[in-house]
């Protein structure tokens, strides 16, 4: 009973708020705090928030600083650092989680200032092009048709409005936590039930899963927006001054470390698969230092612990024998060759754009508005988007990496202290 833990108000509705707990999100009372507003940290005890942390960025940073192993790893990349003597090293980081691991302990003030830790394309609803998110729309809009996905998606503004507009119009949207939820959905109404899947390798095993266990169901779809990493990878490789990459830890457990080895191989550049805690971090940007000039051709599997070479036997078996890779168009970055899981020719019954004739609309050749999320996505900052923090904010996102706790713009809004 006397246990208590610090979370992040990301919702309000009411007096129940949701609040995240390192990247878990509950939902609990604010009752007792009518004065809480999103993005305050919060003391949670037994389903309550009872307190607001006047200064969060202390209690993070003094995590890491007071911590004697953390504290070993910076002392070691001050020296490592010192000994390559470059005026600047830039690293690239490939998963939300990881970029708000580097925010809330302000990660980015503890290492030497010529060290840039850059975030990069990995939020996946926030690459998720408007041309996809519009064939929701389109689905949604139809007669007799249910269209569920989750709740970061739900929100994404496009040129043709947001799937959260549609519902408040009245049409048949709802957020499930997983896909399985909408087939549950589908075995209990006569409506089609169509799923907008959204996802890294991370996600579409679950989804291959659960189009598998469908059977003969005839009222149950999905527009699939599964994307996999290496391709945008392989493209800030080529086409930016990364010195080094995070490579996302949860990705790697799924598909294993070889994709990885063959882009170490290919461009020379230090490659870290990593896990989720701040000595985690600061762990993997020590090992690329140390292999920075020295050669190697594998990567570095920091998150060994719960990363296998081969990856998850089971979950990549599921994703081959459902999917099929195509050419496809990534928010910020352009099109990507083999970069778009869809369903193959075994599974089409269950692939709305077939079932519904959805179509994708052309590409603006504009960005929308002054919405700077592409190149949020590709490094810069989002103090430098003129809408940041004003007219872009997580109650009124202009553009997805204000709407989802993994975006670098909400990641950043949200600990502003410290961003």
């Amino acid at each position: 009973m006397c246990v208590a833990a610090f979370g992040k108000v990301t919702e309000i509705t009411g007096k129940n708020a949701l609040v995240s707990f390192r990247g878990a999100l509950k939902e609990v009372s604010v009752a007792l705090l009518p004065e809480v507003g999103i993005g305050d940290t919060v003391v949670v005890h037994a389903g309550f928030a009872t307190e607001i942390v006047s200064d969060p960025r202390k209690i993070y940073r003094d995590v890491v600083t007071t911590d004697a192993y953390a504290r070993q790893l910076l002392d070691t990349i001050e020296k490592e650092n010192k000994r390559l003597f470059e005026p600047e090293l830039k690293i690239m980081n490939f998963c939300g989680t990881h970029e708000n691991t580097i925010v809330q302990y302000s990660l980015r003030d503890l290492v030497p200032c010529n060290i840039q830790l850059i975030s990069g394309p990995g939020c996946p609803v926030c690459v998720t092009p408007e041309e996809e998110i519009a064939m929701g729309l389109q689905a949604a809009r139809r007669e007799h048709v249910i269209l569920t996905t989750f709740g970061d998606l739900l929100r994404v503004p496009t040129r043709w409005g947001s799937l959260e507009q549609l519902r408040l119009e009245g049409t048949d949207v709802k957020i499930v936590y997983d896909i399985s939820q909408a087939l549950d959905i589908a075995k209990n109404t006569k409506s089609q039930v169509v799923h907008f899947a959204v996802g890294f390798e991370t996600t579409a095993p679950g989804t291959a899963s659960v189009i598998q266990a469908a059977g003969n169901i005839d009222n149950f779809s999905i527009v699939s927006s599964h994307r996999i990493t290496p391709p945008a990878m392989a493209y800030v490789l080529q086409n930016s001054q990364m010195d080094m990459l995070l490579c996302p830890g949860h990705v790697a457990m799924v598909i294993g470390t070889e994709p990885f080895d063959l882009l170490v191989k290919k461009y020379g550049i230090p490659c870290v698969i990593c896990g989720f805690e701040p000595v985690d971090i600061l762990q993997a940007i020590l090992q690329a230092l140390l292999r920075r000039g020295r050669g190697g051709d594998s990567v570095i599997n920091q998150y060994e612990y719960v990363v296998k070479k081969s990856g998850n036997l089971l979950a990549n078996q599921l994703i081959g024998e459902t999917f099929t890779l195509k050419d496809a168009s990534w928010r910020g970055v352009g099109v990507l060759p083999e970069s778009r899981l869809v369903l193959n020719n075994r599974y089409s019954r269950f692939d709305a754009e077939a079932k519904f004739g959805l179509r994708m609309p052309q590409r603006g050749e504009v960005a929308r508005g002054t919405c700077l999320c592409g190149d949020v996505l590709q490094g810069m900052k989002p103090q430098l988007c003129p809408n940041f923090g004003g007219a872009c904010t997580p109650d009124n996102p202009v553009g997805p990496c204000m709407v989802t706790n993994e975006g670098a713009c909400s990641i950043a809004y949200m600990n502003s202290a410290s961003a």
